[in-house]
């Protein structure tokens, strides 16, 4: 049984359905439960993930030392340096180990006993996820996340834990600024992320969404009116 992918590719379509409107944003399918697009970038993003494990750890040398925290009336506790890189690679270390455990759990498989060196261990957890991330993607239900309640499923931990190392490592891809008036609220809010189908305001009041062919309406009607002004 096919159901609405829970990936990226579907963010238009569910802030349409939760705005409550009548829209003709069409969902994205899942196979059974991933679309194509989605399973394939996370495996994609989980093979870069040892590389970006490591580029977190340089940052402790080559990245800007922190700056002292502390607030008026209490004494200034200093960070160590490479505390935020450190804090950043255990988040991700456990995270994989984590689900490294969970899947031979589920399936009824030998866990990997030998655990050491952390590049090694990341090295290994990545290879055996990669090896069952087909499986996990169609089957393993996730985990559950501490604060919201929200399932998360493989693909989502994955996302999440390939965009806060991008992030860190300042490797991440900036949001594409569209810089057009709104066609609803006439600010200049437009914006595209990579994993959109959609451009999207961000003003909070307007949240329209448009497609790229809508879009391109939109933009022709502004530059049909600029000449008309202009002649005039």
């Amino acid at each position: 049984m096919t159901a609405v992918c829970p990936g990226p590719c579907n963010n238009a379509w569910r802030n349409a359905e939760a705005a409550g409107q009548p829209h003709d944003i069409p969902a994205t399918w899942g196979q059974p439960i991933h679309c194509l697009r989605c399973a394939n970038r996370a495996h994609s993003q989980l093979a870069e993930l040892p590389e970006l494990v490591v580029a977190i750890g340089l940052e402790a040398v080559h990245g800007t030392a922190p700056r002292s925290s502390g607030t008026i009336g209490r004494t200034a506790t200093p960070c160590w340096p490479g505390q935020a890189s450190r804090l950043l690679t255990d988040h991700i270390v456990e995270g994989l180990l984590g689900l490294e455990d969970a899947i031979p759990a589920v399936r009824r498989l030998p866990g990997r006993a030998a655990r050491g060196r952390e590049g090694a261990d990341v090295t290994a957890s990545v290879t055996f996820l990669r090896a069952h991330l087909g499986w996990a993607l169609d089957r393993y239900p996730g985990e559950t996340d501490s604060i919201s309640g929200e399932t998360m499923d493989p693909a989502a931990l994955i996302r999440r834990w390939h965009r806060t190392a991008e992030r860190f490592t300042r490797r991440d891809p900036r949001l594409e600024h569209h810089r057009v008036p709104c066609p609803r609220c006439d600010m200049l809010t437009l914006f595209r992320a990579d994993d959109d189908d959609y451009i999207g305001c961000r003003n909070l009041a307007c949240e329209v969404l448009l497609a790229p062919s809508e879009f391109e309406e939109h933009t022709q009607r502004l530059a049909r009116k600029y000449d008309l002004a202009k002649a005039a």
